[in-house]
């Protein structure tokens, strides 16, 4: 099993930081010089300042909980979105996703799940906050199944960034979540 949680500026940002910088900080060699205290700062401060607004930055963390097959409190992965971005033709807000980052010695499976409930989460928290576009892009040398993953929630893709109205985003959410209750027998759908 696993569980979803605002990151805890106190227990979670070391967990972050080492995630990123071992599996992802490859990604980034020769063209940025990686300053994982950089991250640890950015990330403190976000984990923090959402304990007291949450309608700021979105940083959240997906730990093992009850798995005999990992152990308990194990990072699976972590998104992070934030608001405030603009088009230079737009004056609507948009949320742009900071990271979508899971373990990738997880199971092909269980890293596209976690993906999805990222983009749920980032889908949800948009529609809270009032922001009506939701960005999420790559920069990762192999980002095909993450831009397919948006394609099959109606986002639009150009390049390896995808686009959704919150709203559609909100509509596809509540569209999946009823057929998903209709196959399991709800009686009150």
């Amino acid at each position: 099993m696993r569980e979803w949680l605002l990151a805890d500026p106190r227990f979670d940002i070391d967990d972050i930081v080492a995630l990123a910088d071992d599996q992802y900080g490859p990604e980034t060699e020769g063209i940025l010089t990686k300053s994982p205290a950089t991250l640890r700062r950015h990330a403190t401060i976000t984990a923090t300042v959402q304990l007291f607004d949450k309608a700021k930055e979105f940083l959240a963390v997906c730990r093992s909980v009850d798995n005999p097959d990992m152990p308990d409190g194990r990072l699976l992965g972590f998104c992070w979105f934030d608001r405030g971005g603009y088009t230079t033709y737009s004056t609507e807000e948009i949320s742009n996703s900071k990271f979508h980052f899971v373990d990738k010695s997880l199971s092909p499976r269980l890293r596209i799940t976690l993906i999805n409930e990222m983009i749920d989460q980032h889908i949800l928290w948009a529609g809270n906050c009032g922001i009506p576009v939701v960005c999420s892009t790559s920069i990762r040398m192999e980002h095909n199944a993450f831009v397919k993953i948006h394609e099959k929630r109606e986002f639009t893709v150009n390049g390896s960034y995808a686009w959704i109205r919150t709203e559609k985003g909100l509509e596809w959410l509540s569209r999946t979540s009823q057929v998903q209750k209709n196959l399991q027998g709800d009686p009150h759908p």
